[in-house]
């Protein structure tokens, strides 16, 4: 079964809010460059190869955009996330759902999160370091600010 939750998503120009797919087997999260341009997400210059589920490889922009969970009260930050240029819906990935600590109930389908990781994870943001895909970024990439 397919868990679709209302994401907000902020960037420089505006917020809006989209369903997006949780998806738990996703290790990077992807928004379509429609949604990209619509809010302002920010450029980084950087690229991802991104493997998907029938062995077709892309190599893919990385934005940071603004991520927030309005069922969790609003819980989020900004991520690095990979950027398509297919009209689909937003994916959220581990790399978003992980470092918040959110946790999905299997039988209910509900969102939860854990809050020792969530203000592990801000402290790391403060701190200007992110983890995205094993790889730690600084806050160079994003001098488009």
């Amino acid at each position: 079964m397919r868990i679709y939750k209302e994401i907000k998503f902020k960037g420089a120009k505006r917020e809006t809010a989209k369903k997006s797919l949780i998806d738990t087997g996703a290790e990077i999260s992807l928004i379509p460059i429609n949604l990209a341009i619509n809010v302002g997400a920010w450029r980084t210059h950087q690229n991802i190869n991104i493997r998907g589920v029938h062995g077709l490889s892309r190599n893919l922009p990385i934005g940071k955009i603004g991520i927030f969970f309005p069922d969790l009260g609003n819980k989020g930050t900004h991520f690095l996330v990979a950027v398509s240029d297919v009209k689909n819906e937003p994916i959220i990935g581990m790399d978003v759902l992980k470092p918040i600590g959110i946790s999905i109930n299997t039988r209910t389908h509900e969102l939860s999160v854990k809050n020792e990781t969530w203000e592990a994870f801000k402290n790391l943001a403060a701190a200007g370091v992110l983890i995205f895909a094993g790889i730690k970024v600084v806050e160079e990439l994003f001098e488009e600010e």
